[in-house]
C-alpha cells in the first residue's frame, strides 16, 4: 500500500508546476464533502489493570468474540486559497459487539472472569480528524501537499458477565497531533488520491492512517469511487491499554461546491 501511495505522489510531482498552470476544474471549489461506507476488518487488544495488577491483555476477536462491522465516514474540505485547505473527518465506531464464553480465566478492571463464564462486550467509539494543508506542488495534473493537525480517538468499552453481575467500563479519550502527506493526480475524468499520516505521543500511544482512492468524476462537481483505508491506533494510560486496527475497502460519493 505504501508503494502505491508513493507512486501516486511521484505521478503528481511529475505534473507541471502551478506557474502558468490552472488547477483542474474539479479542484476549483470552496467546499468539498464526501460521504462513504467503510467495511473494515477489526483487530485489537484491550487491557485494564487495578492497583498492582496489570490485568490480562485481551484480544477483541479471539478472547471476547467482537465481530467486524461496517460503518460510515464523512469528510470535508474548505479551500482557503489556491494552496491552503482546512480538512476534517468523522467516523463513528459504535456497533461492535461480542458475545462469547470465556475460554480461559482473565483479570480485567478489578474483576476476575473465569473460563466457562458468559461474557458480553460492547465497543463504542468515535474517530475525529482535523488538519490544515498546504499544497507545495500543484498544476493541471493534480497536487501534492503536506498537512498538520490532530486525530482524536474517543473509545468506550463495556465487559459484562451477566450471570454473575460483573461489569467493567473503560473510557479513553486520546488526542494525538499528526503530520501527513496527501496527493491527487488526474487523468481526464479519472483521479487517484493517496494519503498517509501519523504521529507518536511517546509512551501514551500513536496513530497511523493510510488510504488510496480512485474516483470517476461524473462532472466537476460530482464524483464516485472507492479504495482502501487503514487506521491504526494505540493508547496507554497507567495500567490501561487499548489498541485498535481497522482496515478494509470503502466506497464514497464526493460533492464539490
Amino acid at each position: 500500500m505504501t508503494r502505491r501511495f508513493l507512486a501516486v505522489c511521484v505521478a503528481v510531482l511529475a505534473a507541471p508546476a502551478a506557474s502558468g498552470q490552472d488547477l483542474p476544474g474539479t479542484e476549483r471549489y470552496t467546499l468539498r464533502l464526501e460521504y462513504g461506507r467503510w467495511h473494515p476488518g477489526l483487530d485489537g487488544q484491550i487491557q485494564k489493570g487495578l492497583g498492582d495488577s496489570e490485568g490480562t491483555l485481551l484480544e477483541l476477536t479471539d478472547d471476547l468474540g467482537v465481530a467486524d462491522e461496517s460503518t460510515w465516514e464523512l469528510r470535508g474540505t474548505i479551500r482557503l486559497g489556491a494552496s491552503v485547505k482546512l480538512r476534517g473527518a468523522y467516523i463513528p465506531l459504535d456497533k461492535y459487539q461480542g458475545d462469547t464464553v470465556a475460554q480461559t480465566n482473565f483479570f480485567y478492571g478489578g474483576q476476575q472472569f473465569f473460563a466457562g463464564e458468559h461474557v458480553v462486550t460492547s465497543l463504542d467509539g468515535k474517530f475525529y480528524r482535523g488538519e490544515i494543508q498546504w499544497d507545495f506542488q500543484k498544476g493541471a495534473g493534480g497536487f501534492v501537499g503536506v498537512y498538520l493537525g490532530a486525530k482524536v480517538f474517543d473509545v468506550a468499552s463495556v465487559v459484562v458477565a451477566p450471570d454473575s453481575g460483573k461489569r467493567v467500563i473503560e473510557d479513553a479519550l486520546i488526542p494525538i497531533p499528526v503530520l501527513g502527506l496527501s496527493g491527487r493526480t488526474y487523468q481526464g475524468r479519472f483521479s487517484v488520491e493517496g494519503d498517509f499520516s501519523g504521529m507518536t505521543a511517546g509512551s501514551r500511544g500513536h496513530v497511523w492512517e493510510v488510504s488510496l482512492y480512485g474516483r470517476v468524476h461524473l462532472s466537476d462537481r460530482l464524483a464516485v469511487g472507492g479504495g482502501y483505508h487503514r487506521v491504526s491506533f494505540e493508547g496507554k494510560d497507567d495500567r490501561d491499554f487499548v489498541s485498535i486496527k481497522l482496515r478494509g475497502w470503502s466506497y464514497a460519493v464526493e460533492l464539490s461546491l
